[in-house]
């Protein structure tokens, strides 16, 4: 076994941690310990989860490298006994979420404090981009999606005996075609004017085409609900799913309009994925990427290359400082010694509070016009050498968005970008914690 993974092996042993798993299995059903066939242990599930993170595999790949490897069954204790399949571990992934995962961050938090591979002297913290699994949202592209979804829907239920209004048929051909004409459109020489004013034609056939779909899928929802025989589990989450394309496509509609037909392109609650409808649009000023569809992550960090605290955050990062030490004496019974953040966490205010509460460094650089007191402060050696080491910031939110899958989550859902950031600083903590040990 691989020295690391031999360590993290050990780790796991921990019997808080595979106890948090167990809770979370047992509340799945009101009778989940007492019926049913056996299955998947939580030390199992528990092992094959991190294994699955620290490697970067996808479902498939773990369930078939568990198979074929003694080292990694006898790491996910399965030895001789049936690998769970790839089935089976997306459905204990998504269980595992929220304050159950949030219990296992804090859990290996704990651990690494026990071990003194951090002992809390040294705070800093920063912000970064998490994006969602969406393609580039282009209006033709989102009416594309609308459509489909609702067609896909509505021969679901047409299928069972709802009736469909008279005028229905699957319109994808139709909406391929739109889609042609406002590519060629969008190429046509002459200037961007002219671009614009020959878009309107093919983008005003394709939102007809829309508005017709999202009509027939409103009347279909009503039927459904009129309809005195029950309808199944499958065929009722169809009927749920039209209904919220529906209100979704109402919005791609009204967005469409505004800037195709009255050029504002700009909206503060702008629609960009119907699958992934809290994603937001942000622009971090990168030269490389200037606009990301995601979600906005905190990353605080003590010494030791230890994350003791991440997660989805909404707030401006000067609201995110004066929490971020609070946790940080929360975790280590004491503040840190220094604290270094870069500027977009600076505030008069906060450099007071956070001195107040008793950081002996606080190594925020000012932006804007910087008076000569203030120069001096940060022409000091303990300021210089905090913000040399706030630098090694950056390169931990490298390591967790390209070696522990960050960059791009997989995980769909509401809560999705928030597992792939847990299970990061997971991965980035138990890795830490055993190079310290060895």
């Amino acid at each position: 076994m691989d020295p690391v993974l031999r360590r993290v092996d050990e780790l796991l042993d921990d019997e808080v941690l595979v106890d948090g798993v167990v809770e979370r299995m047992r509340a799945r059903f009101p009778q989940s310990t007492r019926r049913g066939r056996r299955g998947t242990s939580a030390e199992t599930a528990l092992r094959m989860l991190v294994l699955k993170h620290l490697r970067k595999w996808s479902y498939e790949q773990l369930e078939w490298e568990v198979t074929g490897n003694l080292v990694y069954r006898y790491f996910c204790r399965i030895d001789g006994e049936k690998v769970p399949d790839a089935k089976t571990m997306v459905r204990l992934g998504q269980l595992l979420d929220g304050d159950a995962l949030k219990a296992l961050f804090s859990r290996v938090v704990e651990q690494a404090v026990q071990r003194r591979v951090t002992r809390g002297r040294k705070m800093r913290v920063d912000t970064t981009v998490v994006e969602a699994p969406v393609r580039y949202p282009s209006d033709s592209r989102l009416c594309e999606d609308v459509t489909e979804v609702a067609c896909r829907e509505m021969l679901r239920l047409r299928s069972v005996g709802v009736a469909a209004p008279a005028s229905f048929r699957n319109v994808q051909r139709s909406v391929r075609r739109r889609q042609r004409e406002i590519t060629q459109a969008s190429r046509r020489p002459g200037g961007r004017e002219v671009r614009r004013r020959a878009l309107r034609r093919p983008y005003r056939r394709l939102l007809a085409i829309t508005r017709r779909v999202l009509r027939q899928a409103e009347e279909m929802v009503k039927r459904a609900r009129r309809r005195r025989r029950p309808l199944s589990g499958r065929l009722r989450r169809s009927m749920q799913t039209l209904a919220r394309v529906v209100a979704l496509g109402a919005r791609v509609v009204a967005q469409t309009k505004m800037r195709v037909f009255k050029g504002n392109p700009k909206g503060v609650d702008k629609l960009v994925s119907i699958f992934e409808p809290e994603t937001r649009i942000l622009r971090r000023g990168k030269v490389h990427k200037p606009t990301e569809f995601g979600q906005m992550v905190k990353v605080q960090e003590a010494e030791g290359g230890i994350v003791t605290d991440i997660g989805v955050v909404t707030e401006h990062d000067s609201a995110l400082l004066i929490p971020s030490v609070e946790h940080h004496r929360r975790v280590f019974e004491r503040p840190p010694r220094v604290l270094a953040t870069d500027r977009g966490f600076f505030s008069l205010e906060n450099v007071r509070v956070a001195e107040a509460m008793g950081v002996a460094c606080v190594a925020i650089p000012r932006p804007g016009h910087r008076p000569e007191a203030w120069l001096a402060r940060e022409r000091s050696r303990p300021f210089r050498r905090a913000r040399a080491w706030r630098a090694g910031g950056e390169a931990r939110i490298a390591r967790l968005k390209h070696t522990f899958e960050m960059d791009r989550t997989r995980y769909r859902g509401a809560r999705g970008i928030e597992r792939s950031a847990y299970w990061a600083g997971i991965s980035n903590n138990l890795v830490a914690i055993a190079r310290h040990a060895g």
